[in-house]
């Protein structure tokens, strides 16, 4: 699964770190990222300059073939409510299926600070024993976190093994995020 992105504000992390980012009206969003990790941001909004969102690419500064997209939307869910944002999840996964080893999609939920979330894990068929390439990621985990009544989140969880140190370090950091009134 090969996925290009740009985040033009870097934030080199040396140690473990907890990186605020100010989402207006929104809250401060903080995220806890592993030493020797990268998290990249930029704030979303529409042509007229609303802002809309804000989204981040997090990934270790070593050579490992990883990365971990977040996207949140400002919306109006209200509560953070397990079934409908299982259910969520479930539909956006659809189109992964039939190219997974898998072949079924298993609803696994993340272990939230604040709010409520769920993923699933997808091995990508056509890499399953070929090198790997950066770039091209044996392993998706994608799914679905609201923190806040205001705030959905979506995300993108990228390796070569589900069982890497850096997997579960994207999931610990999704576990981990947590959004503070201002």
């Amino acid at each position: 699964m090969k996925i290009t992105a740009f985040f033009p504000f870097i934030i080199p992390v040396l140690s473990i770190y907890a990186a605020d980012f100010d989402l207006g009206g929104h809250g401060v969003l903080s995220v806890d990222v592993p030493e020797k990790w990268t998290v990249n941001s930029e704030p979303a909004a529409k042509t007229d300059g609303t802002q809309i969102g804000y989204a981040f690419a997090i990934k270790p500064l070593n050579d490992a073939n990883a990365k971990c997209l977040l996207t949140f939307a400002y919306v109006n869910d209200g509560k953070p409510d397990q079934e409908r944002i299982r259910n969520k999840v479930l539909a956006a996964c659809e189109d992964f299926v039939a190219d997974s080893v898998e072949k079924k999609k298993n609803l696994k939920d993340f272990s939230l600070k604040q709010g409520y979330g769920a993923y699933c894990v997808f091995t990508d068929a056509s890499l399953v024993d070929k090198k790997p390439k950066s770039g091209d990621y044996k392993v998706m985990g994608s799914g679905i976190v609201q923190l806040s009544d205001n705030l959905l989140g979506v995300v993108s969880i990228f390796a070569d093994d589900v069982d890497s140190k850096e997997f579960k370090s994207m999931i610990q950091v999704i576990n981990g995020l947590i959004v503070k009134a201002k």
